[in-house]
């Protein structure tokens, strides 16, 4: 089964290794609170969740692969409606500017204009952009991985379907 000239089953397992990939930066990177640790943690059970399901190959983990799958599609919009304006909103409003990320501080005085409500909207919106095509792009992958998995699971339940009763080696 493919994909173009793409196989199913590899392309799956290569995005689930690239989301445990993310999981595990996120964690590392960013975990300052519960919330922000807890969340890493599912997406990445998810997608060990994932590719036993694929490897195992019976229609009940792959059903159950495919709900999860869906839920965290719909899951992932969250971001998608949160992390661009929090974005956009801490970098127009100059916030960035107090921000000390390992004993480091920011000094915009010393690179010309930085400090205007001009500069500061214009790298905001910019900013909010980014993220939010960042952010549409992991909904997609998500997207394409439930794709991925319903054809996995359609294509076993479809042999399961024709080969009951028969001995299969």
């Amino acid at each position: 089964m493919k994909i173009g000239c793409f196989p199913v089953r590899p392309l799956l397992y290569t995005l689930a290794a690239l989301g445990i990939f993310r999981a595990g930066f996120q964690f590392y990177w960013g975990h300052h609170h519960v919330c922000t640790a807890i969340i890493p943690l599912f997406y990445f059970a998810f997608n060990i969740f994932l590719i036993i399901a694929v490897h195992k190959r019976e229609v009940k983990t792959l059903k159950w692969a495919q709900r999860a799958t869906l839920a965290a599609s719909i899951l992932s919009v969250i971001p998608f409606l949160l992390l661009p304006v929090f974005t956009a909103s801490f970098l127009a409003s100059g916030e960035w500017e107090k921000w000390d990320a390992n004993d480091t501080h920011v000094h915009p005085e010393k690179y010309g204009n930085l400090t205007s409500p001009d500069f500061r909207f214009f790298i905001g919106a910019t900013a909010g952009l980014i993220v939010e095509a960042g952010a549409a792009f992991l909904i997609a992958v998500e997207l394409f991985k439930y794709f991925l998995i319903t054809r996995i699971w359609r294509a076993e339940h479809d042999l399961g379907i024709h080969t009951e009763g028969f001995d299969c080696p």
